[in-house]
């Protein structure tokens, strides 16, 4: 049995800040690996500006040095509108006994409810909502808390005590970092360096990405 994070999004490009994620919560909850899953159509954004293939090589660039975090390429082989609960059932097919962690910021799990399937999520992985915000909670739906309430634990020993089926909030470190922010930043000629590594500047700078942003 091993202790798997999925972090998915655009990674458009992949930045600091998704890296600075996956290893707080890789350290707090003692994972053996954190997978990122870059998608393909994502339902609730806009079409990423750069190919597949590009976010695919700025991803392995990026953790180049992070022995523990991988990619994985499932949602962008499959050619199709990249839904979570889809991508958790084909992990849970691949990896029938290991245990999943899905990790989100509060900010979009706090539209959870939006995404397909929503209320099955945690038949496959426990979710980690990542900078827990209260005045953002005051906006959820009613649905949406009763939900969480259910479903919430606050120790984190019960994330080893099964498969799925818990919400657990962790305190990581703010980090205000947005692709969509960097694209613009680029697009501008404003310094973006603290925001990227060096391989994926060097990346996109090679490849005229962002141009047209």
């Amino acid at each position: 049995m091993r202790l798997i994070g999925i972090l998915g999004g655009t990674f458009d490009p992949i930045h600091n800040g998704h890296i600075r994620l996956a290893v707080e919560v890789l350290e707090k909850l003692k994972l053996d690996e954190v997978k990122l899953i870059p998608a393909n159509i994502p339902p609730h954004r806009p079409a990423p500006f750069a190919s597949p293939a590009d976010r695919k090589k700025m991803i392995k660039l990026a953790i180049s040095d992070e022995k523990k975090i991988s990619i994985d390429l499932r949602e962008i082989e499959n050619g199709n509108i990249s839904y979570t609960v889809n991508t958790l059932k084909s992990l849970r097919d691949e990896f029938l006994n290991d245990i999943f962690f899905l990790i989100i910021g509060a900010d979009v799990f706090n539209m959870i409810d939006s995404w397909k399937e929503w209320q099955s999520l945690l038949n496959y992985t426990h979710i980690i909502v990542a900078n827990r915000s209260n005045d953002d909670e005051e906006n959820i739906s009613g649905t949406l808390r009763k939900w969480i309430n259910e479903n919430k634990i606050d120790d984190i020993n019960f994330l080893t005590s099964s498969l799925s089926g818990y919400i657990y909030y962790i305190d990581t470190p703010v980090v205000e970092i947005s692709s969509s922010m960097i694209r613009t930043y680029y697009t501008k000629h404003k310094n973006i360096e603290k925001y990227l590594l060096p391989n994926v500047i060097t990346y996109i700078k090679e490849n005229n990405l962002y141009k047209d942003n």
